[in-house]
């Protein structure tokens, strides 16, 4: 078949969540597919890796975004009644390089990644219509708004409920609609026939008995510009961890991460907490970890982070919301805990115990290598591409969907 995939900003390196899942989606249909990719490069450093991307793709469409006049133009969709994140990704070169590929290459399957770049579906004629729209941004912005004060909150509210409608509009104008978890699919209103699950996958590394058990630094890993990182973090490092060196004075806090924000450098002032910035290799520094932490009061969908931790055998200590997203239970995959005093009880008890960490950390590299390997999430995809839709429901359904 040849499918085109747009997704909104270039899959490669796969260092961050979404670039993770749109790499791995091309890398999964390009082993049986003829690949074309269209997407953004919001970062001009970006652009050296298009070259790798096209090793995996017949052609790909790599158009430049400035962030800033991007977002001056989501600004101005807000203020019209349109939303925020469609005025972002709007694009003439977009859709003109689109419409231009259209005509030279006749495409069975359109693949698009993202609420943002549902637009642009209708610049390419395809019998076969996906859209991923992993999470409900809808209810992202919707956290986010909750965790915000005013005028912010006001205007996250405003994204929040257009959004909500523009993902039912898509809904209607594709002919499957994805998204990441049980969860977020439990969230949907309306029909749901056209509704599917395709999880996230993890690689996991192939030695992990070296890891030290008793380094006393507790981790934390993610993009540190994406504000439900940037909430984690500092709600961390000021209200949670100076009361866990009160118990253990040798903790340490390493947050990983590229493009940390003014508020998370900040935090490097206080006493042993160290602020990474980009690292070359994220699996490095996890295996220094004794614990990761994934304190998220903002969390959609499923955490790469977390997903990440445990295949490395560091055990991590998670807000409920990771917790459901993954399907874990609490004590054998991971630790939960949604408050101050819960958090700094969970990682206590860890730092205090290194053979616990050693055993929470195996059984959960166990579970993740047999639960969320990414040919197993993939396939859905296949079936969308080639099977019928009740066959995909029914897998669905079996795999803890509530219709």
């Amino acid at each position: 078949m040849n499918i085109l995939y747009i997704c909104h900003r270039l899959p490669y390196p796969p260092n961050k969540g979404c670039k993770i899942r749109a790499f791995r989606t091309i890398e999964h249909l390009a082993r049986h597919h003829d690949v074309s990719c269209a997407c953004f490069v919001d970062d001009p450093a970006d652009m050296q890796y298009v070259p790798a991307l096209r090793e995996f793709c017949r052609e790909v469409i790599a158009i430049p975004l400035n962030r800033k006049r991007a977002l001056v133009r989501g600004m101005m969709d807000l203020a019209i009644d349109e939303t925020m994140t469609g005025g972002f990704y709007r694009s003439n070169a977009m859709a003109d390089a689109l419409r231009n590929i259209s005509t030279r290459i006749e495409f069975d399957a359109l693949v698009v990644f993202s609420s943002g770049m549902g637009q642009y579906a209708e610049c390419v004629e395809a019998p076969t219509r996906i859209i991923d729209l992993c999470d409900l941004d809808s209810a992202k912005w919707a956290s986010m708004a909750q965790q915000s004060l005013p005028p912010r909150s006001w205007l996250f509210e405003a994204e929040a409920h257009r959004l909500a409608q523009t993902e039912r509009d898509l809904y209607e104008q594709f002919d499957a609609t994805i998204l990441i978890s049980a969860q977020e699919a439990n969230d949907w209103t309306g029909d749901r026939a056209k509704l599917h699950i395709m999880g996230n996958g993890v690689r996991c590394p192939h030695k992990t008995d070296d890891r030290p058990s008793d380094s006393k630094i507790i981790g934390f890993v993610g993009d540190m510009r994406y504000m439900p990182n940037v909430d984690a973090v500092c709600w961390f490092a000021t209200e949670i961890f100076p009361l866990i060196r009160e118990h253990d004075p040798d903790a340490k806090f390493h947050i990983i991460g590229r493009s940390p924000t003014r508020r998370v450098r900040q935090l490097a002032r206080q006493a042993a907490i160290h602020v990474t910035g980009e690292v070359d290799d994220v699996w490095t520094h996890l295996r220094r970890c004794q614990i990761a932490v994934a304190p998220l009061r903002i969390a959609r969908g499923v955490q790469n982070k977390v997903l990440e931790s445990m295949a490395a055998g560091v055990p991590v200590v998670a807000t409920s919301p990771v917790a459901a997203a993954l399907q874990a239970t609490s004590g054998e995959h991971l630790l939960v805990a949604d408050d101050v005093a819960g958090f700094v009880a969970r990682v206590v008890e860890l730092l205090r115990d290194p053979s616990r960490c050693t055993a929470l950390g195996s059984q959960a590299r166990r579970w993740v290598a047999s639960a969320y390997r990414w040919p197993t999430q993939l396939s859905i995809l296949d079936d969308l591409l080639v099977a019928t839709p009740a066959r995909v429901v029914t897998r669905l359904t079996t795999a803890g969907f509530s219709r």
